[in-house]
C-alpha cells in the first residue's frame, strides 16, 4: 500500500465516523453511513478533478472551492436533486468544522461554513399517488410466486405503515407482532434513535402471515424481515434491491399510465400521510404516526398511544375503505394544513 501523505486527515476521518458522529453526536447508523457517503463521494471527485490518487488527498484539499466544484459535479455530472446536494453539504460543513478545529484553520472553515443551501422546490404536493393508483400497483405483482408476493408485501407494508425505507429495511422477523383480530403492528426504531409502534392493517398482516411461511419458516426471529440470500448468507436487503423493486413495478404500470410518478419509497410515505388526512386524521397523530420529530407548537398533543392511532385506522378503513377495498376514498382539501404537516410555513 502506498505511504499517505496525510496521515492526520485519515485519522481524523476515521474518529468523525466511528468516534464523534456515534458517539458524541449519538446519531444512527443510518446517518452516519449517510455521513460516510458525502465524504466518500468529495475523495472520488477529488481524485477525478485533481488527477489525484487517493493517497495523495490533503487536508488542504477541503477548501469552499473545491467544495463549490464538488457541489456542481453532483448536479451535473451525478444528476443528484437538489435535496441530495444539500444533504451531502450539510454532511461535509460539519466534517470540516472538526478537521478545522484550531485557531490557524478558522478562515478555511469560515469560508466553507458560508456556502448556503440550495432553494429547493418541494414536490411533495405534486407527486402523491391517489388511492386508485396505489389499487393498481398493488394489483400488479403476482402473489402466487414467491418474489410476486414479496414485492406486494413490501410496498404494501411501506404504504400501510408510512415507514422510511430505511426503518422498514432495518426491521427484523421479531419486530412485527400479530394480534388475534387479526391486525398487527410493528416495533420501529426511527430518526434519532426514537421509537414507536405503528399498527398495520388487518389486509397487511394477513399478507404478512403468508410471507412468512414463505421466506421465514424456521428462521429465528431475529432474521431479518426483508432479506436477500447469496449462498447460505443471510442479509438485510438493501435500498438499491428496494430501489429494483419499484423500479420494475413502475415500468410495468406505465405502460398502462405514462404519467404516474416515478416510485420511489418517500413517495409511499408521503401518499400514506395525505390519505390519512385526506380521511380525517388529525395532522398532530399524523405526526405521531410518522415519527416526526418536530411539530408546530399548536400541534403538539400528548404522546398518541397504538390505540389511539389503530382507532383512527380503523375509522377510514372501516368508513371509507381506502386502498385495501373497493369503495371510494373522501378527499379533502386544505393547503395551509397540508403546508403545515410538511414544514412549509
Amino acid at each position: 500500500m502506498k505511504k499517505i501523505k496525510d496521515a492526520r486527515l485519515f485519522e481524523t476521518m476515521k474518529t468523525f465516523l466511528t468516534e464523534y458522529l456515534p458517539n458524541v453526536r449519538a446519531l444512527s447508523p443510518n446517518t452516519v453511513q449517510a455521513y460516510k457517503d458525502a465524504l466518500n463521494l468529495y475523495l472520488l471527485f477529488i481524485k477525478e478533478d485533481g488527477n489525484k490518487e487517493l493517497s495523495q488527498i490533503l487536508s488542504a484539499d477541503f477548501t469552499a472551492e473545491n467544495l463549490l466544484k464538488f457541489l456542481q459535479w453532483l448536479e451535473t455530472e451525478r444528476k443528484c436533486a437538489v435535496s441530495t446536494r444539500n444533504l451531502r453539504l450539510t454532511a461535509l460543513r460539519v466534517f470540516c468544522r472538526y478537521l478545522f478545529n484550531n485557531a490557524s484553520d478558522f478562515d478555511t472553515y469560515s469560508k466553507i461554513s458560508e456556502i448556503k443551501p440550495a432553494k429547493t422546490v418541494d414536490k411533495v404536493l405534486c407527486e402523491v399517488l391517489t388511492t386508485e393508483q396505489v389499487k393498481i400497483l398493488l394489483s400488479i405483482p403476482d402473489v402466487t410466486t414467491d418474489f410476486g408476493l414479496r414485492d406486494y408485501f413490501y410496498m404494501a407494508l411501506l404504504y400501510d405503515t408510512g415507514c422510511r425505507n430505511d426503518e422498514l429495511l432495518s426491521l427484523s422477523r421479531g419486530d412485527f407482532v400479530t394480534h388475534k383480530d387479526g391486525s398487527g403492528e410493528i416495533k420501529v426504531i426511527g430518526k434519532g434513535r426514537k421509537f414507536r409502534i405503528t399498527p398495520v392493517s388487518k389486509e397487511v398482516t394477513a399478507n404478512y402471515r403468508q410471507y412468512i411461511l414463505r421466506f421465514h419458516a424456521g428462521r429465528d426471529v431475529n432474521t431479518p424481515l426483508f432479506y436477500i440470500k447469496h449462498r447460505a448468507a443471510i442479509t438485510q436487503m438493501s435500498p438499491d434491491n428496494a430501489a429494483r423493486i419499484l423500479n420494475k413495478y413502475e415500468k410495468i404500470y406505465k405502460t398502462q399510465n405514462p404519467e404516474i410518478p416515478h416510485l420511489h419509497p418517500h413517495l409511499f410515505r408521503h401518499t400514506r400521510a395525505m390519505h390519512l388526512y385526506q380521511a380525517g386524521m388529525p395532522l398532530a397523530l399524523i405526526g405521531e404516526w410518522l415519527g416526526h420529530s418536530h411539530l408546530e407548537t399548536t400541534l403538539i398533543y400528548a404522546y398518541a398511544d397504538t390505540g389511539m392511532k389503530r382507532n383512527a385506522v380503523e375509522k377510514i378503513t372501516d368508513a371509507n375503505n381506502m386502498v385495501f377495498s373497493d369503495e371510494e376514498f373522501i378527499y379533502k382539501n386544505d393547503e395551509e394544513a397540508i403546508r403545515k404537516l410538511y414544514g412549509l410555513e
